[in-house]
């Protein structure tokens, strides 16, 4: 039986050019760790640091990737070196469980090695992610083409965000309630929301939200019922929130909580 799958080959931007790569090279091994903590006891994954810059990541279903490749876009501290990310979806024959990914060598790999070098390459960075399927039917315009221009979109809307407002939007991400933000963050809930509302953060979390469920989408046209992806989408995302809240003080170190 064909198993859904996501990969995702993530390089950082310029790693050695702020003479900084031994700390790239442990904060790349702290993430490992994350990821791996994310989808423990929720979707099946392995994650895999090398090559000194370099995090590959396969996962059953396909929404898996871009999931934990937005949140570690989100919360990346290097604002100088952004990581960008290769992603690939679609079904392979083989458990995951029971995959070497140093020495895997199915098509998706390359696939999502290819988007990566697109980005790689792309001077003006439009994007930190290119994705794309492998059962891709000829259309005009294809579910990877949607996917990457609403990615494109997410992108330039994080970009347009103040620093208070990427702020702001982050921790909202974790807690999902202004109050809360509010009382981290020693500010008053309508300076909350007014940051809120200008970083445009609804939007940008309808947007997420959305990619989510076209992948899912696309997916369950394969194999299970939307209900039940909607469920995992709902699991992983609560994994990763709980996770960030326990250790918000890691990831946020400039709070006073």
């Amino acid at each position: 039986m064909k198993k859904a799958t996501s990969i995702f080959i993530m390089d950082v931007t310029n790693s050695t050019s702020e003479k900084n790569w031994f700390e790239i090279t442990k904060y790349l091994q702290e993430w490992e760790k994350y990821i791996g903590a994310w989808c423990e006891n929720t979707i099946m994954s392995k994650v895999s640091h090398r090559r000194g810059d370099e995090i590959l990541f396969v996962s059953y279903h396909h929404f898996t990737a871009f999931t934990i490749a937005y949140h570690i876009s989100q919360h990346w501290k290097f604002t100088k070196q952004r990581p960008y990310f290769g992603i690939s979806y679609g079904f392979i024959d083989e458990d995951i469980e029971n995959l070497d990914i140093e020495i895997w060598n199915h098509p998706l790999i390359k696939k999502a090695r290819d988007q990566n070098a697109k980005i790689k390459k792309d001077k003006n960075r439009y994007t930190n992610m290119l994705i794309t399927g492998d059962q891709e039917k000829k259309k005009i315009i294809s579910t990877t083409d949607i996917l990457n221009l609403l990615i494109e979109n997410q992108q330039a809307l994080l970009q347009n965000q103040s620093e208070n407002q990427k702020l702001i939007y982050s921790l909202y991400s974790i807690f999902h309630e202004q109050k809360q933000v509010a009382k981290v963050l020693n500010k008053t809930q309508s300076t909350i929301s007014t940051h809120y509302k200008r970083g445009q953060s609804e939007l940008l979390l309808k947007n997420f939200y959305k990619i989510q469920k076209i992948l899912s989408i696309h997916e369950t046209s394969e194999s299970q019922n939307v209900d039940q992806m909607m469920l995992l989408i709902h699991d992983l995302n609560t994994s990763i929130r709980n996770h960030l809240k326990d250790n918000v003080k890691q990831f946020f170190p400039e709070l006073k909580m």
